[in-house]
């Protein structure tokens, strides 16, 4: 109240100072109000003084863990946790690979502008298309794989010619040794074939091969070529229909093929986890599967230079020669299933038949036509896991059928794999 007051003397006595200077009698009461508003301003310095000193305490007091009123959890001693702040030595991309702490979805790690445009490519790309319930499948925490590999693979027909004579014929089995190395979803290797080995000069057979395999789809595209002939095993009624070996160089092949095919079941079941051994299946599981296969293909028979012992069998005909020259586009579907014999062991098996038309050319037997598809393949996969390692067989087959009037064949591929390989 007293300040209330000092503060309306000032302002009275600052309204009247015109009176208090028109009249000289009045200057001494002047200057007295002027002393009394100076001590009084005085005083109320000293109040918000006090004031603010009061307030820097409490304030100093709130930090104080005494005095809070609520204190927050602290975390667990063992929990890990990231610093606030990183320095470009600390988190650049290639000195955390070389620690072997890079890790594709870590988001404080320094990239290059293109490196980080690929990164955010693929992250965007495995968190759409590489998606599993982990009840069913989990990845194996690896990055890297390596793996030998035996390989082996031969080419059979079995042709009806018009003159009704069955036969049945095999190449030799074709074997290779490779060794391969993977980083994520990059793999590259190279294989030796064993003929070289024994035969100085160039092998008659090729085999390429290239897949990639995710949880939505798989893509394979491939190349076979066999200019070493082939083995008569079946000819006719000769040696009473029972089995014979005769050479016959006449066979040549040229396959070109190329299959993706989408995996409806795609976030139980897991084809990588019996084929390229990237993921874990924990509990059985199948899945249905529709795709595209597309597939050019050459092959001939010329049975002008069948042994002399088996042109005797052939009836006299106007066609020794059989060229078959053709694309195929066929809608390929079927089923897959990953069964868990063990917590470790996993089998697969895998059937896709398919069906559509074949395009033949002028140089075909056929001349250019158009005609029924009809193909089929197969797979069998056995593969256990000890820890970082990874044992196991693999069997494929890829066949296709043709028909036209008295005259048929059905050529195919097939291939068996033995490996052994080593995640880190």
């Amino acid at each position: 109240m007293r300040f209330y007051n000092i503060i309306v003397a000032f302002l009275l006595g600052f309204a009247a100072t015109p009176n208090i200077y028109a009249h000289e009698d009045d200057r001494e009461i002047k200057e007295q109000l002027e002393d009394d508003s100076l001590q009084e301003g005085d005083e109320a310095q000293h109040i918000l003084d006090d004031l603010e000193d009061y307030g820097l305490r409490v304030i100093n007091d709130m930090d104080r863990p005494d005095t809070l009123a609520v204190k927050a959890p602290l975390p667990p001693a063992d929990a890990k946790t990231l610093p606030l702040t990183y320095s470009r030595e600390q988190r650049w991309w290639w000195n955390l690979f070389k620690q072997g702490k890079l890790a594709m979805n870590d988001t404080t790690v320094i990239w290059p502008k293109f490196l980080k445009f690929c990164v955010d490519v693929y992250n965007w790309g495995d968190k759409t298309f590489n998606s599993y319930d982990p009840e069913y499948v989990i990845g194996t925490g690896k990055r890297w794989k390596v793996r030998l590999v035996s390989d082996n693979w031969l080419d059979t027909y079995a042709m009806r010619l018009p003159q009704g004579i069955n036969t049945n014929m095999s190449s030799d089995v074709y074997a290779n040794i490779g060794a391969y190395i993977q980083y994520m979803a990059v793999s590259v290797g190279s294989s030796y074939d064993v003929e070289k080995l024994f035969n100085k000069k160039e092998p008659s057979h090729k085999k390429y091969e290239f897949g990639f395999v995710c949880a939505l789809f798989n893509a394979e595209l491939y190349y076979h070529e066999n200019r070493g002939g082939v083995n008569i095993r079946k000819f006719g009624d000769l040696n009473d229909g029972k089995l014979i070996k005769e050479y016959f160089p006449g066979v040549s092949m040229y396959t070109l093929g190329f299959d993706a095919y989408y995996f409806f079941n795609n976030k139980r079941y897991s084809q990588g986890a019996a084929y390229n051994f990237a993921k874990y299946q924990l509990k059985s599981q199948g899945s249905f599967i529709l795709g595209l296969s597309i597939t050019n293909q050459k092959l001939n028979f010329d049975f002008s230079q069948l042994p002399d012992n088996l042109k005797d069998k052939l009836p006299d005909e106007d066609i020794i020669n059989y060229y078959f020259h053709y694309n195929s586009y066929a809608i390929l579907g079927g089923y897959g299933y990953n069964w868990v014999l063990a917590p470790k062991l996993l089998f697969n098996a895998t059937i896709l038949p398919s069906i559509g038309f074949s395009h033949y050319y002028e140089d075909s037997l056929e001349g250019n036509k158009y005609l029924l598809s009809l193909n089929i393949q197969g797979k069998l996969s056995l593969t256990y896991n000890l820890g970082n390692y990874y044992f196991g067989l693999m069997g494929n087959v890829k066949g296709h059928y043709y028909k036209q009037g008295k005259m048929s064949l059905f050529s195919s591929i097939e291939n068996f794999s033995a490996y052994i390989g080593l995640r880190f």
